[in-house]
């Protein structure tokens, strides 16, 4: 795993860098598959959210050293996008999967996912053109 503990302390580390090279750095020394996918899910336009916009009524967790948690369930981000896990779901259910997923990550990874799901990513400076600086072929090239 990255030298930090959460996805969220990765982008804010990058985000408060002051050069791009230091931004791109940050994120390569950090390059794992938790991060590419938070990353494309936030920033590729292919990439189709299948919940309402907004932030959904979750509790955020209590629990201390819940950093690990969003490593650990990765794979779970596909029950919440067009073409992903069980695409048949009822919307209900894909909402309250994705309540329960928030409220197991760590408070800031729970706040990150709630950005992505509406396309956006809640640190100044990481752009899509950053990350394809950093990570080349992750995102679509703009045409």
């Amino acid at each position: 795993f990255p030298s930090h503990d959460s996805i969220s302390e990765i982008l804010a580390l990058c985000s408060k860098q002051t050069s791009t090279k230091d931004k791109i750095s940050v994120l390569q020394q950090n390059d794992c598959v938790p991060l590419r996918v938070i990353l494309a899910y936030a920033l590729d336009p292919r990439v189709e959210w299948l919940l309402p916009a907004g932030n959904p009524p979750y509790k955020p967790s209590e629990f201390l050293d819940q950093q690990g948690n969003l490593y650990r369930n990765i794979r779970k981000i596909n029950l919440f996008v067009k073409g992903g896990d069980h695409p048949d779901m009822h919307p209900i259910k894909r909402e309250t999967l994705f309540i329960q997923f928030l409220e197991g990550l760590d408070p800031e990874d729970a706040k990150l996912i709630c950005s992505i799901k509406d396309k956006r990513i809640p640190y100044k400076g990481i752009t899509a053109n950053l990350v394809n600086n950093a990570f080349p072929g992750l995102l679509p090239d703009k045409e």
